[in-house]
């Protein structure tokens, strides 16, 4: 499952990791395609499909624009191919959503007949093994504190976990069955030392969960209500990042969560924030991308949709690629012949205790 590039392309040097260059390897990317009699489309698309972070609005376009501009000849030069690369950029809240953009992401590799097994079988941390609490235990560090809710807008946290062992699983039955309220249950993606602090941008209340509260700008979370599952899945796989898990939210919407380890909340901003434009084109919902993001808690039950917040990817220490590059690390034959086995023996115990 890989797009289909050019060889020529290989004679550049890979993306710089974001923050080292990535606008000046766009550049540079550009004058290669443009060397290579490549047409303005098909450099679009490779670039766009190499960089290591997503794009600004228009940059690529632009910079192809710009490499592929002919001079003036006798007073005349030739029509930009993008008029719009010029133009002020439209305010996020008036992107909309285009599926057709989507669809044609989408269509850059060959998706599986089943995401959920895929994702399974690429996962350094089998899904299955993993419930609430070991979850949080696997992407969160001794003594950090993570708080969880059984309602999205309330200022006090239903549960804080202080994160010991992964061993130390138990998981609340109330939590597991999904909550006072029976809506599931969130959990703040970064994690926070547990104290109350007065929220100036709230005129001074007190909170827990504001970014006063967080101790490690760690994660960002990457969620779409309007885009199809497997279409949104083939983008989510395609991006080059640090994706640490993948989970559904009980009903129709998949989170990710993305390790980009921000030094502070100005930094994590500014990462964040060359994300909005792209992603809400392409179905993402940009006030996700909030470092304070309350996001669905895989292993806990979400009644009102007669749902489950099921677990589909874990990696406590991501690599930063593209999940279609990573190799099998088991396959859904081995998976279910370890379960055979497994149960195999849990039948024999029993039979021999009696």
């Amino acid at each position: 499952m890989t797009g289909k590039h050019p060889d020529g392309f290989r004679d550049l040097p890979a993306c710089p990791a974001p923050g080292s260059g990535v606008h000046t390897w766009i550049m540079s990317a550009a004058h290669h395609c443009r060397r290579s009699r490549m047409s303005e489309t098909d450099a679009i698309q490779l670039i766009a499909s190499h960089i290591t972070r997503p794009p600004t609005s228009n940059e690529v376009e632009e910079a192809v624009a710009k490499a592929y501009r002919a001079p003036v000849v006798k007073g005349i030069s030739r029509q930009r191919q993008y008029p719009k690369a010029s133009r002020r950029p439209v305010p996020v809240s008036e992107i909309k959503y285009d599926e057709a953009k989507l669809r044609s992401v989408a269509t850059m590799i060959e998706s599986p007949a089943n995401w959920r097994h895929w994702l399974s079988e690429r996962s350094p941390l089998r899904p299955e093994t993993q419930d609430a609490i070991s979850f949080l235990s696997r992407l969160y560090r001794p003594g950090e504190t993570v708080h969880a809710f059984d309602k999205m807008k309330v200022k006090h946290p239903r549960w804080s976990f202080t994160i010991s062992s992964p061993m130390d699983c138990s998981v609340p039955v109330e939590m597991r069955e999904g909550g006072r309220f029976q809506s599931g249950v969130w959990f703040l993606c970064n994690p926070v030392d547990g104290k109350w602090h007065p929220n100036p941008r709230q005129g001074g209340k007190l909170s827990c969960r504001s970014e006063e509260s967080v101790t490690a700008f760690r994660y960002a979370v990457l969620e779409s209500d309007v885009a199809p599952a497997d279409l949104w899945l083939a983008f989510i796989v395609q991006i080059p990042a640090r994706i640490a898990a993948i989970y559904t939210s009980g009903s129709r919407s998949i989170h990710t969560l993305i390790q980009i380890d921000a030094k502070s909340k100005t930094d994590w901003d500014a990462i964040a924030g060359q994300w909005k434009r792209p992603l809400k084109v392409l179905g993402g919902d940009s006030a996700c991308l909030s470092a304070v993001r309350l996001t669905r808690l895989p292993g806990c039950a979400r009644p009102e949709k007669n749902g489950f917040q099921r677990l589909l990817y874990l990696a406590p220490n991501p690599p930063l690629t593209r999940l279609i590059d990573l190799p099998c690390v088991r396959t859904r034959v081995e998976m279910l012949q370890s379960r055979r086995e497994l149960r195999a023996r849990g039948k024999a115990a029993r039979e021999t205790e009696q």
